[in-house]
């Protein structure tokens, strides 16, 4: 039975502990495929990501070194906000022989109760969940099968929001993201004011 890990999020931009975790949950669960799906809109969030080529573009930058990463961008071209129970409806179907680990932080743990057809969700897949600074577990959890698998992986303290802040102010580019990914920035000023 193929292994495969799905890591989702809005990676504006994908840094180093994206990557690490999709790294750290191959390693852990001996999963023969992690695939980082970008979404167009969190339904929790109300940012308005930048646009789905760009994100696409530097997570394909961003991959190129581990072939167990890979890129699934589905998200990215269906209208409206995003669901996972939508994306995990659709690979079982595709592959209805994987097993499929969806992987998340701590924060996404203590919002799940928020989440589309959660209580339908937590059954069409495993969950991996990783610590994050700062976030204490839920002491009852929606469901004891989202820390089933809990690690607590490389802790890096990094974001997005930082990086974007960050390349804004500065040309420089001294960020944890790759060389290819830092030219790309800089060739589209995409997050520069």
């Amino acid at each position: 039975m193929r292994q495969i890990g799905i890591l989702g999020g809005s990676f504006d931009p994908v840094h180093a502990a994206h990557l690490a975790l999709a790294k750290a949950a191959a390693d852990a669960f001996a999963l023969d495929e992690v695939r980082l799906m970008p979404c167009a809109q969190q339904a929790l969030k109300d940012r308005h990501p930048s646009p789905a080529e760009d994100r696409c573009a530097l997570l394909r930058l961003a991959l190129a070194d581990d072939p167990r990463l890979t890129l699934d961008c589905r998200e990215l071209w269906r209208p409206g906000k995003t669901y996972t129970i939508d994306t995990l409806l659709e690979l079982r179907q595709e592959s209805p022989d994987a097993r499929f680990w969806f992987i998340l932080g701590m924060d996404s743990v203590v919002d799940f109760p928020r989440w589309r057809r959660a209580e339908e969700l937590v059954g069409l897949c495993d969950f991996i969940a990783f610590d994050r600074p700062g976030v204490e577990p839920p002491e009852k959890p929606f469901d004891p099968r989202l820390l089933a698998h809990r690690l607590r992986g490389p802790l890096m303290d990094v974001s997005s929001t930082a990086i974007r802040a960050a390349v804004a102010k500065d040309a420089a580019m001294r960020y944890p993201i790759n060389d290819f990914e830092a030219r790309y920035l800089r060739a589209k000023a995409l997050y520069h004011r």
